[in-house]
């Protein structure tokens, strides 16, 4: 399913855009995309203190997490479901893009919502899902891009560390202006294949599971990656994280970090790197190495550590978040 035709208009006319063409399916979640250090140069001035930003950023997340969840499962609209709304983050110019119309719905009453009843289903697993290399095939279409117009020939093998400018012995400057261009490319926008598996693994996983995007890709990329994820994920993922690594600008943030503001956790990534910061942060990471053919994806020889769990597939990733967050039980009828 395509974006709204409006997706770059203000946020009334993105809804009334979109609730026009609403087309008659299951009800999918929105998608609450998250930049990080990136703001227009004309709305800079008026940005908070650090501090005081950063205290917003935290409690806009928070009230965000709760409406997302709150909308999984809605009762069915009367005049046909609504679809994917959302906003380009690079077009609004803003830190965050909240959830475009129907405020969360307050406790009758007012004040917090009770407190759940006993025998209630436990709270729903969060888990954070990197996208290149688990999600889809990024370095693949990368080497295709390199052979064909610079004669780089390099298979995912040769790989050793996550870092193309030590892969192909150039300068951190010459790395990033390839891989930007690479990002224009057909091979980048038509030709990153999904991981086998994810898809379906990831529809069962969602019963029992939050899941959001953590993505270490660049604000550069966020509408094709949102593009990418709408055409091979459709109504997975709730929420969208960049940290805008390795960008030619922009601020970046680590994806630790992204993790303990929303409240991960688990993360899923191939990035050894990622994944020794967030388990040292107390997040649970699965290790992503596909089939064992990632060579960057390897733990130091004889090292290990209590909260990362190495998987090959994604058949490994649902049997471990299965032992973290068993399925609901049914409940039965005196």
């Amino acid at each position: 399913m395509g974006l709204p035709a409006a997706r770059r208009a203000p946020a009334a006319a993105a809804n009334h855009a979109a609730s026009r063409s609403a087309a008659p399916g299951a009800l999918r979640p929105r998608i609450v995309v998250c930049a990080y250090g990136r703001h227009d140069a004309g709305r800079a001035a008026a940005l908070p203190p650090l501090a005081e930003q950063h205290q917003q950023q935290h409690q806009q997340q928070q009230r965000t997490s709760v409406r997302a969840r709150a909308l999984r499962k809605p009762p069915p609209p009367r005049d046909g479901p609504r679809p994917l709304e959302r906003a380009g983050a690079l077009a609004l110019g803003a830190e965050r893009l909240s959830l475009l119309d129907a405020p969360a719905p307050a406790p009758a009453g007012g004040g917090r919502a009770p407190a759940a009843a006993a025998g209630a289903a436990a709270p729903r697993l969060r888990v954070a899902v990197d996208v290149d290399e688990v999600l889809g095939r990024f370095v693949h279409a990368l080497n295709g891009y390199c052979s064909e117009t610079y004669g780089m020939r390099y298979g995912v093998v040769d790989y050793w560390v996550y870092e193309y400018a030590k892969v192909w012995g150039v300068s951190p400057q010459a790395s990033a202006r390839i891989v930007h261009e690479f990002f224009s490319s057909p091979h980048f926008t038509r030709g990153i294949p999904p991981i086998p598996g994810a898809a379906p693994a990831l529809r069962r996983l969602a019963a029992r599971c939050d899941l959001a995007v953590v993505t270490s890709r660049q604000h550069v990329i966020q509408d094709a990656t949102l593009e990418w994820l709408d055409a091979h994920f459709p109504g997975t993922f709730q929420e969208v994280y960049f940290g805008n690594h390795f960008a030619l600008e922009g601020a970046s943030r680590s994806k630790s970090e992204i993790c303990a503001s929303i409240g991960a956790q688990v993360l899923i990534d191939d990035n050894v790197g990622y994944a020794l910061d967030c388990a040292d942060s107390g997040v649970r990471v699965l290790l992503y190495d596909w089939e064992g053919g990632y060579p960057w994806a390897k733990l130091p020889e004889g090292s290990r550590h209590p909260n990362i769990t190495v998987v090959r597939n994604w058949a490994e990733v649902e049997a471990a978040l299965a032992v973290m967050a068993p399925a609901p039980a049914r409940s039965s009828r005196l």
